[in-house]
C-alpha cells in the first residue's frame, strides 16, 4: 500500500521579513539624521526636492509595515492537502484538483506556475503588475497563477514536489 502524501504548509519567512524590516528601520534612521541635519544647515540636499526624501522614507516606512505585519502573520498561506491547493494571501482560495490542469516552477526567482479554469483564475484576483503580491499571472500561458517564492519560508521545488505527489497524473508543461 502506497503513503499517502503529506499535507505541506508554506508560510510567510519571519526570517526574511524580520531582516528586511530591520534593514527599513536603518535606512529610516538614517534617513532622519540626514534630514535633520539639512535643517540645521549641516548638511546640504543639493538639488534634490525635499519632497523626494519625504517620498522615499515613506515607501521605506510602507516596506517596514509590510514586513512587520507579515513576520507576525502566521497562517499558512500555501497549503497542498488531499482537497487541492489552498491559497492565502488575503483571498483564501481554495483551487481543487480536478481544475488544475499543469504545474511548473519558472523563473530566476522561482514561481510555482499552476495552470486552473477560468473561473479560479478570476477568483485569484491576480495582477500582472502587483509587485508588492506573492500571486501574480503568467503572462502568455493562458489562465495560470504564479505563487513567487519571494519572502515564503519553503522553496518552489518541494512545492511542487508535494503537487505531484498528490496529484501524479498531472501532465507535465514545457
Amino acid at each position: 500500500m502506497a503513503t499517502r502524501p503529506r499535507r505541506l504548509e508554506v508560510r510567510h519567512s519571519q526570517t526574511f521579513h524580520m531582516t528586511l524590516a530591520a534593514i527599513g528601520m536603518a535606512l529610516l534612521v538614517i534617513t532622519a539624521i540626514y534630514a535633520a541635519a539639512a535643517l540645521m544647515g549641516e548638511a546640504s540636499i543639493g538639488q534634490r526636492p525635499s519632497w523626494l526624501i519625504g517620498l522615499s522614507a515613506a515607501a521605506i516606512l510602507y516596506y517596514v509595515v509590510r514586513s512587520v505585519l507579515r513576520f507576525r502573520d502566521r497562517r499558512p498561506q500555501v497549503v497542498i492537502d488531499r482537497d487541492g491547493i489552498h491559497l492565502g494571501f488575503g483571498r483564501d482560495l481554495l483551487v481543487p484538483w480536478d481544475v488544475i490542469q499543469w504545474a511548473r516552477v519558472r523563473g530566476i526567482r522561482p514561481s510555482l506556475q499552476i495552470g486552473v479554469d477560468l473561473e479560479h483564475f478570476a477568483k485569484a484576483r491576480v495582477s500582472m503588475w502587483n509587485l508588492d503580491d506573492n500571486l501574480s499571472s503568467v503572462p502568455g500561458a493562458g489562465p495560470a497563477i504564479a505563487v513567487r517564492a519571494a519572502g515564503l519560508d519553503t522553496r518552489m521545488k518541494p512545492v511542487l514536489d508535494a503537487v505531484h505527489a498528490w496529484k501524479p497524473s498531472l501532465r507535465p508543461h514545457r
